[in-house]
């Protein structure tokens, strides 16, 4: 009798060490599982796979067209690591009825990852993936039997990469007209974008020069996570006057960080404010943005100006997702690097992002005049994050919301409790904490708003003094 595997579709599908957790047979697996589910549920006749560029993630691509071929299905392959909002625009786009993408996204090297996407280009929601681990829990003999004696296909493949490049340039080209030429430096961190955002923005007239251009399982030997410590080179050559922009993306390219000559490096919660509010001005925005619990609440201010409703919901993209996909919402984004737009498909898109940014920033006379006037309009938010290392962290979270919400609460003046996804308190002076567990990691982050940074930091400590008082209980 074979033994049950055990896996779990975190906030961005299932993700685990190479090797480790994360093998051959667990890949077979989840595509076994999958492919049932969808074809019982919604039926499924085309696949497109596709993987990043991380170690094993071409073997393990292989591996998920091998099983979709023994179910019958017509598959292709990408032929190169492809980022996972391109995988997802040219699997909608070709009528694939499902895109499997193999990526850990943002997670250090020695992870990767199972991701499922759906034929409107959206990360498949938890109803589905929910039900994918429930069939293999009661499958699991079949399932398990069926993939052990597993031949590796040959399989076709294709290069999305063309299809894609034109059609962001022409989208953005028809919102955004570009004026000034501006001296960009990209850094695609040896992973999916490189040659993607370079070819967009020399398109639209920009002189552009890319940095770490070779594909690298081990990313340098840093994080594929765009944050300032893994891009200092990028940071160093745009805050010398060097170059007027630098765009990097992480591993998977669906976040984006920009730095600016005069502001340096931009975090999300400085980049969505930017485009919400140009957008906004622009018409685009009608109904509604979408921003998840832990994303700047400075959209909340532009929300205002403008007329239109803020839906605020749990931390991931698919939640984004689901809020544009009801009609809610024109655009959205996460603090974590991602923006969403109804007219594009609704996943987190950090290429896409970056065209439309350098556009906008090209019509309106620069990145740094485009900061200045929304920070003009409606102040500057400061913002951190401090993840703690904690297995089970969103159940620490729930077993202890009661005392959480009390003791977070007297931090401030007027709290606002809110419990969509974890704990979070908004008080009267615009400040903000929140504490949650991480889905994609063993982690339990906790993250601050305010308008000062001393207000920020004081926030952050006491919220880390709260959680270590419950440890020790």
């Amino acid at each position: 009798m074979s033994s049950k595997l055990t896996f779990h579709f975190g906030t961005d599908g299932v993700r685990g060490v190479i090797d480790e957790e994360f093998t051959d047979f667990l890949v077979a697996v989840l595509a076994e599982s999958t492919f049932r589910y969808w074809s019982s549920k919604y039926g499924l006749h085309k696949v497109f796979v596709s993987f990043d560029a991380r170690r094993k993630s071409r073997d393990f691509a292989h591996i998920v067209a091998s099983v979709a071929v023994n179910h019958g299905l017509d598959v292709v392959m990408v032929n190169k690591p492809t980022p996972t909002p391109t995988a997802a625009w040219f699997g909608s786009r070709f009528g694939f009825d499902l895109t499997i993408q193999i990526t850990a996204s943002h997670n250090p090297p020695i992870y990767n990852g199972f991701k499922v996407i759906t034929n409107k280009g959206s990360p498949a929601q938890e109803e589905d993936t929910d039900e994918i681990e429930r069939l293999y829990s009661n499958e699991y003999e079949d399932i398990n039997r069926s993939v052990k004696t597993l031949e590796l296909r040959p399989i076709p493949t294709v290069d999305p990469a063309p299809e894609y490049i034109n059609y962001v340039y022409e989208s953005v080209i028809k919102m955004f007209k570009p004026r000034s030429r501006f001296k960009i430096i990209i850094d695609p961190i040896y992973a999916t974008s490189i040659g993607y955002t370079s070819e967009v923005l020399r398109r639209l007239g920009m002189e552009v020069t890319e940095i770490h251009n070779n594909y690298d399982p081990s990313f340098g030997g840093r994080d594929p996570n765009p944050e300032p410590q893994n891009i200092p080179e990028l940071i160093q050559e745009v805050t010398a006057g060097k170059y007027d922009i630098g765009i990097s993306h992480d591993g998977d390219s669906d976040r984006i960080a920009l730095v600016d000559r005069v502001h340096g490096y931009l975090s999300a919660n400085d980049i969505l404010p930017i485009v919400v509010e140009r957008l906004a001005s622009a018409s685009m925005i009608k109904r509604g943005i979408v921003r998840t619990v832990s994303t700047t609440h400075i959209l909340d201010n532009i929300a205002a100006k403008y007329g239109f409703k803020v839906v605020e919901v749990p931390v991931g993209v698919k939640y984004v997702a689901r809020a544009i996909l009801s009609g809610e919402a024109d655009m959205g984004g996460e603090e974590s690097g991602g923006l969403v737009y109804s007219w594009h498909i609704p996943d987190k898109d950090g290429i896409y992002t970056a065209s439309l940014i350098v556009a906008m920033a090209s019509e309106y006379g620069g990145l740094t005049n485009l900061i200045s006037d929304v920070r003009s309009k409606y102040g500057r938010a400061y913002f951190k994050r401090v993840d703690l290392d904690m297995r089970n962290s969103k159940k620490f979270v729930s077993d202890n919301r009661e005392t959480l919400l009390k003791m977070l609460s007297s931090l401030g003046p007027s709290p606002r409790p809110i419990t969509i996804d974890g704990v979070k308190v908004v008080f009267g002076d615009g400040s903000w904490i929140l504490i949650r567990g991480s889905g994609t990691e063993p982690k339990l982050r906790i993250y601050s708003e305010a308008l000062s940074m001393g207000r920020v930091e004081e926030l952050i400590n006491n919220a880390i003094d709260i959680v270590n008082k419950l440890l020790r209980q």
